[in-house]
């Protein structure tokens, strides 16, 4: 089932599910959204704080439920990430959510609310910046609503530089972060890697954590079953060829194309990719892309 994209005038509603932000920072970037026209919904207890957390899992479960289910609100928009977002699992009541259908967006521990409502209720959502990354830069948040209006092509070009083992691949998309996608192995909210292309990103990791990661999606029998593999970045994990190296290594059974530095993570890139939608990858052609849009034309 087709989203229908975002338009001038909607709603968004904007929750914290992780970790807690700056005030400050949070009342700009909603200006700099109304003045694009959209409407907020803030959540209610966005504003609270309990540590590391941006409230109790009640309350922040409460208004990502509440954004969801009603009918008013056009696209859910996440404040941070940080930590957190795994907690709300056993609080989200996915088969009464499921035909409540958002565009969804976030990235970062967002990942474990991804893989839950791909798994669960076989959305596709929108892997990119949270609110708090969204004005980081000068027009970026244009670029984000640019890709939810559907103005934008789900399509990057790869470089020779891109392509770390060639092949083609076709297979719906998901992951995320490689740190929290390691944590849902051995649970429900895992989806099917059957066929997959699976994108990974990772932030302030070591290199062996980053090795240990990957030997654990070997053992639990992930990475035999994919079809490709898609590297975003690795901020602050050190050498990025030795990263590389590291994944050529575990990936050396299998047979599937990797194709590495594309614009997916916490570098600040971070381009808006749909999750749970079927992509194609050539790297002979040189193309990794949507191989239908999200949304409804």
């Amino acid at each position: 089932m087709k989203l229908r994209p975002l338009q001038d005038g909607d709603q968004i509603a904007l929750v914290a599910p992780a970790s807690p932000f700056s005030i400050e920072a949070f009342r700009h970037v909603c200006e700099v959204l109304q003045a694009r026209g959209f409407r907020l919904a803030i959540g209610e207890h966005v504003l609270e704080k309990r540590g590391y957390l941006a409230g109790g899992e009640a309350e922040r479960a409460t208004d990502l439920i509440q954004a969801v289910q009603d009918p008013a609100v056009a696209a859910i928009f996440c404040i941070r990430g940080g930590y957190g977002s795994g907690r709300l699992l056993p609080w989200l009541p996915f088969s009464s959510l499921q035909g409540c259908r958002k565009i969804f967006l976030g990235y970062s521990d967002i990942t474990f609310l991804h893989l839950a409502f791909l798994s669960r209720m076989h959305w596709v959502t929108f892997h990119g910046p949270n609110l708090m990354d969204a004005n980081s830069e000068l027009h970026k948040i244009d670029g984000i609503l640019s890709s939810l209006k559907g103005a934008k092509e789900f399509c990057w070009p790869l470089q020779d530089g891109h392509v770390l083992r060639e092949g083609v691949a076709t297979g719906v998309v998901f992951g995320g972060n490689l740190t929290c996608l390691s944590h849902l192995i051995g649970t429900p909210f895992l989806p099917d890697p059957q066929g997959a292309i699976l994108l990974l990103e990772d932030c302030g990791e070591a290199v062996y954590r980053l090795d240990r990661m990957l030997n654990q999606l070997k053992l639990a029998g992930i990475l035999p079953r994919l079809s490709g593999l898609v590297l975003g970045d690795f901020k602050e994990c050190g050498n990025l060829a030795e990263i590389h190296e590291v994944v050529l290594d575990h990936a050396k059974p299998y047979r599937f194309p990797i194709v590495a530095n594309l614009p997916f993570g916490h570098e600040g890139r971070n381009e808006v990719i749909p999750m749970g939608a079927s992509f194609y990858m050539n790297t002979h052609e040189r193309v990794f892309r949507a191989v239908d849009k999200p949304f409804i034309s």
